[in-house]
């Protein structure tokens, strides 16, 4: 929508909703804000970061057994 086609439907709204649409408008400035600085912050994951930080079992599947007995029915 072009600007000149949004001033014509502002100008059919009954002045009283006018701060209605400035909230609005207020509401989306913030979000754009928002949006940017969370896009500029994101940052690019490190693989491996935190290698040898963490005890890891030998066999990962070693205990699938009493996972099934104990988690059986909602798995």
């Amino acid at each position: 929508m072009s600007y000149s086609a949004l001033e014509k439907e502002l100008k059919t709204l009954p002045e009283e909703y006018l701060e209605s649409v400035a909230e609005y408008i207020e509401l989306l400035k913030y979000k754009i804000s928002f949006l940017n600085q969370n896009q500029l912050s994101k940052k690019i994951p490190i693989i491996g970061l935190a290698e040898g930080k963490f005890p890891t079992p030998d066999d990962i599947n070693a205990y699938d057994d009493e996972i099934i007995d104990i988690f059986g029915e909602y798995i």
